[in-house]
């Protein structure tokens, strides 16, 4: 009985950690694979936790597969914050841009994607494993059976929804920065086609800003190119970083 329920427990926190983690969540990942990662890491895991942990009812084992199904889920939305950065600096790029009306869903990563969202998510996925993080997101969550173990996560709590929305609050932070450059250089392209359009009411402003503002953004892209890389490879580890600085927070 210690072994069933025991392992029930464990692959609760570490599917629905797939489930929601960069990289395995995304459509492309085989479903077969999925499993194959859950049940290798399942039994991994087991050994950690096997020696402090002895069966229980039925309504309190209950409890306890939902405890631990929301700590794999709260992992893994912490560690896909700084993919979302990316994808939302490639949003305010878009709508400044005018890109904005060629959005379309992107089944890689079942959404509605902009143009420079997938660019920028693309470039982050080369980042994510040149640099190793799918190794350190396995180790992290390996981590969090010998920090927090199997029952004992309370993540229901004020103090973790108020650090999620700090989090949330430095995701959006990192999106500004990394939008800025773009943003910046097509507002300026902005303002000097209205000063055009208010000296000579002739020329169609509209036709051609659309233009104007899709090559100056290219070319800006362009020559930010290296920097992008750089500020990818500051921001991405902070996805391993959330995810250990959470599991460390619930073992105080």
């Amino acid at each position: 009985m210690d072994f069933i329920q025991l392992t029930g427990l464990i692959i609760c926190r570490i599917a629905t950690f797939v489930i929601l983690a960069p990289l395995f969540s995304e459509k492309n990942f085989p479903n077969l694979a999925k499993l194959i990662v859950v049940g290798s890491l399942t039994i991994v895991a087991f050994p950690m936790v096997s020696s402090s942990y002895h069966s229980v009812s039925g309504t309190i084992y209950i409890l306890l597969a939902i405890k631990e199904t929301l700590f794999g889920m709260l992992m893994g939305y912490v560690s896909k914050l700084a993919f979302d950065a990316i994808t939302m600096s490639g949003a305010f790029i878009d709508f400044q841009t005018g890109l904005t009306m060629a959005q379309a869903y992107d089944p890689t990563f079942q959404t509605e994607n902009s143009t420079y969202g997938k660019i920028y998510n693309w470039m982050a996925i080369m980042v994510f494993f040149a640099l190793n993080l799918h190794q350190l997101m396995i180790r992290g969550l390996m981590y969090s059976f010998q920090i927090v173990p199997i029952g004992s996560a309370n993540v229901i709590t004020g103090p973790i929804v108020g650090g999620v929305v700090k989090l949330f609050a430095k995701a959006f932070a990192m999106s500004v920065s990394l939008a800025a450059p773009l943003v910046v250089a097509v507002l300026v392209v902005d303002i000097v086609l209205g000063i055009i359009a208010r000296t000579i009411p002739q020329i169609n402003v509209l036709m051609l800003g659309m233009s104007i503002k899709t090559i100056v953004a290219l070319i800006i892209f362009l020559l930010a190119l290296p920097n992008v890389i750089d500020f990818l490879e500051q921001i991405l580890p902070h996805a391993y970083t959330y995810m250990v600085n959470l599991i460390n927070y619930l073992h105080k």
